[in-house]
């Protein structure tokens, strides 16, 4: 994920200056993930016969300032239609916002990373690219965010013309020196907190996750969400190699929710 280069950039020009940059940066950063795009209740399965195309309620969504993107196709892994998301120096996500929020209790789906992005480490700026990411919109307590970081959501929202998600919880397929089950902060925005499912380069085949959402969403957001089940707004996916300038490549097969 990228974020404009001026965020790093100190400036003469006051505080006005300073905000304005720094909403520029999140907003950069919350849409690479999440921009909310046509909201669609249903999720559907991939298609049987592949030329039918991803489903419409999946949105590609792409980042203004990265010129390749992440290229999305359907094709055939034994009997099951699976997802390809394959990036060459590139960044994209497919992304299905609900019509409304959903007390999600858990989330499944089978994944595989083919090529995973070259030197790539999640927890860096420079590193950050994932072979594979299926993230979930979570729905806080704005309330309980800090004052800097809503005053920078709003500007964010504002910057964009989109109500960008408060919080992103993203599973990623994780890079060397990152565990199984670790939690982290995205290096660009704490709004978007990465868990770790697993810790190989690469798979032979499809392998099955079945998450609690509920769980792994107050684990990430514990302290911001309001009382009652946690409420999930939607869903995104993909694979990117913009930062390391390198490729990944990964198949995600059959997604569920419950």
């Amino acid at each position: 994920m990228q974020t404009v280069k001026q965020e790093l950039m100190k400036t003469p020009n006051g505080t006005g200056a300073k905000k304005a940059r720094v909403a520029g940066a999140l907003a950069a950063s919350l849409i690479c993930i999440s921009m909310p795009l046509h909201a669609s209740e249903a999720l559907p399965q991939w298609p049987t016969d592949v030329s039918a195309g991803i489903p419409a309620v999946w949105k590609p969504q792409f980042h203004p300032d990265i010129a390749a993107h992440t290229e999305f196709s359907l094709q055939k892994n034994g009997e099951k239609t699976v997802l390809l998301a394959d990036a060459d120096k590139a960044y994209g996500t497919l992304v299905h916002l609900f019509d409304k929020p959903k007390a999600l209790k858990t989330l499944g789906w089978e994944w595989q990373v083919l090529t995973q992005p070259a030197k790539a480490n999640l927890q860096t700026k420079a590193g950050d690219d994932a072979g594979a990411k299926l993230c979930a919109f979570v729905q806080v307590d704005e309330s309980k965010i800090g004052l800097g970081t809503r005053l920078a959501l709003a500007a964010a929202r504002t910057v964009s013309g989109e109500r960008l998600p408060a919080a992103t919880l993203c599973y990623v397929w994780g890079t060397p020196g990152e565990k199984v089950g670790q939690v982290f902060d995205n290096p660009y925005t704490d709004r978007v907190k990465n868990i770790v499912l697993r810790d190989i380069a690469s798979a032979a085949e499809l392998v099955s996750e079945n998450r609690d959402l509920q769980a792994d969403a107050r684990k990430a957001f514990g302290k911001e969400l309001p009382e009652g089940p946690v409420m999930i707004t939607g869903l995104a996916l993909g694979a990117d190699s913009d930062n390391t300038k390198s490729k990944a490549k990964a198949l995600f097969g059959k997604l569920s929710v419950q």
